[in-house]
């Protein structure tokens, strides 16, 4: 879980392949060196003094190696930061993790809670190691990590069900991508008595707007569009919530015991592109080096394009469209 947090925004196969080979390479380099460089030791050069260490006490016999090198003061000194480093971080994800398992929602709990888990870990783990020594904590951890195996079956169960479902909304998407509803919001921009719609949207496409003129959209272009939108679906005895922050906002539909429909526009900063940057200076060089675009934010995440520059008839278009790919999912998971 905490390797899934770090890497949010990853695809599951580099999420996979990372967890599998990034830690299986780090033994593989380890064993090599270390373990090859050991076994050359006693079987070759006759350093018998070390195998009889390692048998005596495994917990030295990292330092018993490094004493039979040049430089053993500076690689053991080396060796304990590693140990205290993979130590501390290690405890720190198992907080976090903790502290995530007992959080209701969101992800910013109070900095006590997770402060609770860590010293609770730690005096847990001192008290281990104070009844019975290492051999103790090695077998607490083991009979903790054996009903554990069980819940991880299920936890497998649930991805794969999470990703079946992820397929059918992908298909369900492409089955409505060129579907007459989907020019919605292009067809929308053709306002009686105006002709320049596409000259804005195209000014929109290549320049970088500020914060504040994107802020200024969100709130009276596509917060204005979802209201009369969820009017709309409450004449039709839909349950709807919209919800209004100060870099986004969200309306959600109510579908009872079937997944809701969600559609957010979300204020995302980029680098400006090199094409808007020479504009930019032309225009004021005072001014951050920055792109804002206003994206749309689905149940399933971020679906990385941009409606800045649209109209409210656009956008309500829009929420049409995905809301009409939303209907074709659920039609599909029945």
């Amino acid at each position: 879980m905490f390797v899934a947090r770090v890497s949010r925004g990853r695809r599951i196969r580099e999420f996979v392949m990372g967890v599998l080979f990034v830690p299986a390479g780090f033994n593989f380099i380890w064993m090599t060196f270390f373990g090859d460089g050991a076994i050359h030791m006693i079987a070759n050069e006759g350093l018998g003094q070390l195998a009889d260490a390692v048998n005596e006490s495994s917990s030295i016999a990292l330092f018993e190696f490094l004493n039979l090198l040049p430089l053993s003061a500076v690689t053991s000194f080396i060796a304990v930061l590693l140990v205290a480093t993979f130590f501390v971080t290690s405890a720190d994800s198992g907080a976090l993790v903790m502290d995530l398992l007992t959080s209701r929602e969101g992800d910013d709990s109070p900095v006590l809670q997770r402060v609770f888990w860590a010293v609770s870990a730690g005096v847990s783990a001192i008290a281990l190691l104070m009844a019975g020594g290492l051999q103790a904590l090695q077998a607490a951890s083991l009979l903790a990590a054996l009903p554990f195996s069980i819940i991880l079956m299920f936890i497998c169960h649930g991805l794969l069900k999470a990703l079946k479902v992820e397929a059918i909304k992908q298909d369900s998407l492409r089955h409505l991508m060129n579907t007459p509803g989907n020019v919605s919001r292009v067809a929308a921009g053709n306002t009686p008595g105006r002709t320049d719609y596409w000259q804005t949207r195209l000014q929109t496409l290549v320049t970088s707007p500020r914060r504040q003129q994107v802020s200024t959209f969100l709130h009276d272009t596509a917060e204005v569009a979802m209201k009369e939108v969820g009017e709309e679906f409450e004449k039709q005895s839909l349950d709807i919530r919209i919800t209004d922050e100060d870099d986004r906002c969200y309306l959600r539909v109510d579908h009872g015991e079937e997944n809701d429909f969600v559609y957010g526009v979300r204020i995302r900063r980029y680098a400006a592109p090199s094409f808007a940057m020479s504009g930019m200076r032309q225009r004021d060089i005072s001014r951050d080096n920055n792109d804002y675009r206003a994206e749309v934010f689905l149940r399933e995440g971020g679906q990385k394009y941009n409606i800045m520059g649209y109209t409210k008839q656009q956008v309500i278009g829009d929420i049409l469209d995905q809301y009409e790919k939303h209907l074709h999912f659920l039609h599909i998971m029945r």
